[in-house]
């Protein structure tokens, strides 16, 4: 079921070398900078990275998710930061595709994707994220478009987007409004002090009397609940994926370290215990590979957001998952050095824990699991 196609197997090549080339001798400096890196994005689309799953009528590539998620597991093998950059450009970018107008695909799109422009969607708040129900931010209807007024905060790509897709409240239902940058009473209010994920503008985003136009309203009034959960739902095995790249980051830090690093007069890799921590390492990876690419792989086979929630759910929690257990052993085998940023294990680290919370906890992602599963017992 997942034998990769000659195409994918290409990308996966050509995608692991742009990383290597790319981003490997930059990851100390993007870190230590916080430094979004504009340049990387404009390599990505120039790859057709950014556009994967986008039709070829907008400037996309149109090879699939499953293509999408190995090109994001690649990035974070070496540089986590930049997969979650993409990560967080998935769910505007599904939104507008699939539920937006013409004119807003052909408007907006095609800069996204040929890396000129930014998109972000912004619907946590402060007082819940996963709730996307009980939201505060509202779009009160007016002569000609929307007044939008509320704070959005834990904003992937929010300080550095030129596009924002706002989820807010009008009267008991929800739209998403587009907001470009530069609109009055849409502000960038800070950007967060995060633990991992240094280049990447997580942000608080403001909107006061903010204005926006009728056309700018993704699909129709009161569904934007249903297009948010959708577009959540296609981009959270890219959390997943994510998490796998670590992962496997980890690993081959900890793999050629045994090798090279003599004890008592041989490699440590000739110790049993370390043979074992390897072995289980390789296989939780190996195990996670197969739950990230299935929903995924499912989208591609022409499966609806809708059949997939359960899968997305437990692909983004299990890729977080394996991403800090696999890191930590990978920083055991290490010993000291495992702490010592030169060796990155304590960056992916940080990167990896960023995962637990990001689109939606994996807590919650369990209870979506097991809301599925109960409902399908048959009493």
């Amino acid at each position: 079921m997942f034998e990769l196609t000659k195409q994918q197997k290409i990308l996966r090549s050509l995608v692991r070398e742009f990383a290597e080339s790319e981003l490997a001798t930059r990851v100390l400096k993007l870190d230590e900078k916080r430094a979004f890196p504009f340049d990387i994005v404009k390599k990505l689309a120039a790859q057709g990275i950014i556009g994967m799953t986008s039709s070829k009528d907008l400037g996309g590539t149109a090879i699939g998710h499953l293509a999408g998620i190995i090109a994001i597991e690649e990035l974070a093998r070496v540089y986590p930061s930049i997969a979650f950059f993409l990560e967080g450009s998935q769910a505007p970018m599904y939104a507008i595709e699939n539920f937006g107008t013409e004119k807003q695909k052909k408007t907006f799109l095609p800069p996204i994707i040929k890396g000129d422009k930014i998109i972000c969607i912004a619907a946590t708040e402060p007082a819940g994220g996963s709730d996307l129900a009980s939201i505060a931010t509202i779009a009160v209807p007016v002569k000609g478009g929307y007044v939008i007024k509320g704070r959005k905060v834990y904003i992937t790509n929010g300080g550095v987007a030129d596009l924002v897709a706002v989820v807010a409240k009008t009267g008991e239902r929800a739209v998403i409004l587009l907001v470009e940058k530069g609109t009055p009473g849409f502000t960038v209010a800070g950007r967060e002090n995060q633990m991992g994920f240094k280049s990447v503008h997580i942000s608080e985003l403001t909107f006061s009397d903010c204005k926006v136009p009728a056309e700018n309203l993704i699909g129709k009034e009161g569904a934007g609940l249903a297009i948010a959960m959708s577009s959540f739902i296609v981009a959270r095995p890219s959390i997943g994926a994510i998490g796998l790249g670590i992962a496997r980051g980890a690993f081959d830090i900890a793999l050629k370290f045994a090798k090279e690093r003599v004890l008592y007069g041989k490699p440590i890799s000739k110790l049993q215990n370390i043979q074992f921590m390897l072995a289980e390492m390789e296989t939780e990876i190996e195990k996670a590979r197969w739950v990230i690419y299935y929903p995924a792989a499912a989208l591609d086979r022409g499966s609806s957001p809708r059949d997939i929630g359960k899968y997305a759910a437990r692909a983004k929690a299990v890729g977080a998952e394996v991403a800090a257990e696999v890191t930590k052993r990978a920083i055991q085998i290490l010993g000291g050095c495992g702490v010592n940023p030169e060796y990155r294990l304590a960056g992916l680290l940080n990167d990896a824990m960023e995962l637990f919370p990001a689109s939606g906890t994996v807590e919650i992602m369990k209870v979506i699991q097991a809301r599925e599963i109960l409902n399908k017992v048959k009493h």
